[in-house]
C-alpha cells in the first residue's frame, strides 16, 4: 500500500484540504466539475437521493477492496454491480480513498482506487455512481478528473508508473468499465485547469 501524504490532512466537515499547515482553495473536482447556476440548483433538489447512495457504494467498494466487513446497505442492486467488476473483484488494492495535492496550485483531492490487476497492471480509478440503466450507458468517462489524481501522484510518487486509468460506472445492477489512456487524462486536466484559471482565479 501506497505511504500517505505527509502534512496533508482531510476535513471531511468542511471538505477541505489542509497542507503543511495551510488551507487548499481548490480540489480536483471543483477544477474539473464546472456547472452553470442552475445545474448547481438541480444538484442540490437532487442531492437527498444521489449523495446517499453515491456515500454508500463508495463505503461498500472501499471495504471490499481492503477485505473489510461488508457494510449493509439499501442500495443492494448497486453493490452486487460493484461485486460483480472484475477489476474490483480480481485485484489487489495498492490504495484506497487516497489523499493528495499540488501545494503551488493550491489544490487537494482523493482518488477511490489505485489498483494491480491480476495481469500485473498499475490502474488509477475513478468510482461513479449512477441512477439507472440508460445512466450507466450515458455517464462520461472522469478523464480530467483522473488526470488530476494521476498528476499529483506524479507528483508524490515519481518512480510509480500508471499503465491505465479507468472510469468505473455502477448503476443497479449492472457496471460499466470506461478505459482511458493516463496520457490523455493528463492533457485533459492540463485543459481543465487552464479553463479553471481563466474564470476562477483573480491574477
Amino acid at each position: 500500500m501506497l505511504p500517505p501524504v505527509q502534512d496533508l490532512e482531510f476535513h471531511p466537515d468542511l471538505h477541505r484540504y489542509r497542507y503543511q499547515g495551510r488551507w487548499l482553495p481548490f480540489s480536483v473536482s471543483k477544477v474539473t466539475n464546472r456547472t452553470t447556476p442552475e445545474q448547481e440548483a438541480q444538484f442540490e433538489r437532487t442531492k437527498h437521493i444521489w449523495a446517499p447512495r453515491g456515500n454508500a457504494v463508495h463505503a461498500f467498494c472501499e471495504a471490499m477492496l481492503l477485505g473489510q466487513e461488508l457494510p449493509e446497505t439499501e442500495y443492494g442492486d448497486w453493490t452486487e454491480a460493484v461485486q460483480d467488476c472484475w477489476l474490483l473483484r480480481d485485484s489487489e488494492p495498492l490504495a484506497v480513498e487516497y489523499r493528495l495535492c499540488d501545494a503551488r496550485k493550491g489544490i487537494g483531492g482523493s482518488f477511490d482506487f489505485l489498483l494491480r490487476t491480476p495481469n500485473n497492471k498499475v490502474v488509477l480509478g475513478d468510482l461513479k455512481t449512477v441512477g439507472s440503466d440508460s445512466g450507466v450507458s450515458q455517464r462520461k468517462a472522469a478523464t480530467p478528473q483522473l488526470g488530476g489524481y494521476l498528476a499529483m501522484l506524479i507528483d508524490h510518487h515519481p518512480r510509480l508508473t500508471v499503465n491505465a486509468c479507468y472510469t468505473v460506472v455502477i448503476g443497479p445492477g449492472r457496471h460499466r468499465l470506461i478505459k482511458s489512456e493516463p496520457d490523455e487524462c493528463l492533457m485533459a486536466w492540463v485543459d481543465a485547469w487552464d479553463a479553471f484559471k481563466l474564470t476562477e482565479l483573480p491574477f
